[in-house]
């Protein structure tokens, strides 16, 4: 590729992941498009422990993990999506800024956060590095939204099994939502 192509495909690379969320799709088994990983790509986290995550080997794929999280967040929110978006892409990747928001189902109320994600690509434009950070009012929105926040110092696991018993308190199969999306 071009630097012009891997500049285009790094935009197109963050428009996915905004398309998807923007039309409030993700928890339905939307995808992001555009994503190919490389072999040995890898997610990383301030917020889900140090270490990071192989997307190659994951037992859960980001597909999935995107679903149930965005899933979990809609039992109490019942428009949860960006309200926001900017992305700055370059020849080595794309950095983006997605200011989220939702009124809670029970009053009504307003709550948002910010992330930002960090993506690296070589030059066949696929992923090698995928990397999030959120702002503190991620917390006051996780408590709403799973009952618990983070930082999880020592791995994602614990965030996903919060996410997971949200999703069966409210009476969510998740063996039956992944058969239907034709995961299993």
């Amino acid at each position: 590729m071009t630097d012009l192509e891997r500049i285009e495909n790094n935009r197109k690379i963050a428009m996915s992941y905004y398309a998807a969320y923007d039309k409030k799709a993700v928890k339905d088994g939307a995808t992001y498009e555009t994503w190919k990983y490389a072999p040995k790509a890898d997610y990383w986290s301030p917020y889900f422990g140090n270490g990071t995550i192989d997307l190659e080997t994951n037992p859960i794929s980001v597909d999935d993990a995107a679903m149930t999280e965005a899933l979990s967040y809609s039992v109490e929110f019942r428009d949860w999506a960006p309200v926001d978006f900017e992305c700055f892409p370059a020849v080595e990747g794309v950095a983006w800024k997605t200011h989220f928001g939702g009124y809670r189902k029970s009053d009504g109320v307003f709550m948002d956060f910010f992330a930002y994600s960090y993506i690296r690509s070589n030059e066949y434009g696929e992923i090698t590095h995928w990397e999030t950070h959120v702002n503190s009012d991620y917390n006051d929105f996780l408590d709403v939204a799973i009952g618990e926040h983070g930082p999880y110092k020592t791995s994602a696991d614990h965030y996903m099994m919060a996410v997971n018993k949200k999703l069966l308190s409210a009476g969510i199969d998740l063996s039956a939502l992944m058969t239907a999306h034709g995961k299993k």
